[in-house]
């Protein structure tokens, strides 16, 4: 680990530290440390840009839910010193809606939900960031639909979504992994999207397959998880799938592939954000972990954040 501080062992474990220093550490001012004076930190929500607005959202999170508790499930990662580290970190959150904020007044309800983060890394910095959080799964813990909770939002002022015209320069340059299960797994994502071909499932899922999917919920078997995919494909008009990662790891955990992805279309009015009115254009960020057996999906997370599609079709 050239360039990092000596207590790092690996990248997974500088990730897997620094996260649990600033969070349940409380060391928040930290974030200066890991994080560049400049960094962009992307999110369906919308940009955010430097180490001191990174502070300044970390505490906000933190008066609202004080006892938040990070799992971390998976790091994906690939890369040097020299180039940088891309990682892919997978965490499961606990917490408390303990506080007034942009979930609305404090509940004292408790949720469970996933992040997915994807951070270039490099000289003992995060040097830029792709987080997706399933504000789906807070709604639904929240006694909310993610189509209430945009509503909200909305009528609170807070009208926000990112989009790529909003974005800055990255100098990150993707290098998509040569691995069998990766490409593979990419090829299922695009006959999805560019082909509409489900049966792409029973190809690709074990039969006893799980997908642990948007809003905190499950699918297992090919009949459930076609269910989803289509759900999904059902919502776009003129659809455009663009890949933009892809990793694959393999570690005591089995083979993990990470693919951050993004697609562009207009709502059509069906499927998973079916409602009255049609047209709106819609950005979606998406980031999703396969976990791989003998060629097959055995487990897998598809994170995208349901109430900021449901923002750009409510505003």
């Amino acid at each position: 680990m050239k360039g990092f501080d000596k207590e790092f062992r690996d990248l997974p474990h500088y990730i897997c530290a620094i996260t649990e220093r600033i969070w349940e550490g409380r060391q928040v001012g930290d974030i200066r440390k890991y994080y560049s004076r400049n960094c962009p930190v992307r999110s369906p929500t919308g940009l955010v840009k430097g180490a001191d607005a990174v502070v300044a959202a970390t505490l906000a999170t933190l008066a609202e839910f004080p006892d938040r508790l990070l799992l971390g499930e998976d790091v994906v990662w690939k890369g040097d010193a020299k180039a940088g580290f891309l990682s892919s970190h997978r965490i499961l959150s606990l917490a408390t809606h303990a506080g007034n904020g942009a979930f609305g007044e404090a509940t004292n309800r408790r949720l469970r939900y996933r992040i997915i983060a994807d951070c270039l890394v490099r000289d003992n910095q995060v040097r830029e960031e792709w987080l997706v959080r399933d504000q789906g799964a807070i709604a639904r813990c929240l006694g909310m639909s993610a189509r209430e909770m945009a509503q909200m939002q909305i009528n609170k002022g807070d009208k926000g979504f990112f989009t790529p015209a909003k974005d800055v320069r990255s100098a990150y340059r993707a290098k998509f992994s040569k691995d069998k299960d990766a490409l593979a797994y990419l090829k299922l994502w695009r006959d999805l999207w560019e082909c509409a071909d489900l049966s792409s499932v029973s190809r690709m899922y074990d039969t006893a397959a799980t997908l642990f999917a948007p809003g905190g919920v499950d699918y297992s078997g090919h009949a459930e998880i076609d269910k989803f995919h289509l759900g999904y494909l059902a919502s776009f008009d003129n659809a455009v799938f663009q890949a933009c990662d892809l990793t694959a790891t393999e570690n005591e955990r089995g083979k993990t592939v990470a693919l951050r992805w993004e697609i562009t279309g207009k709502n059509s009015g069906r499927g998973i954000f079916s409602c009255e009115s049609k047209g709106a254009p819609i950005y979606m960020m998406g980031i999703s972990h396969a976990r791989f057996a003998s060629g097959k999906i055995l487990q897998e997370w598809t994170l995208t954040d349901e109430v900021a599609v449901w923002k750009q079709i409510l505003a």
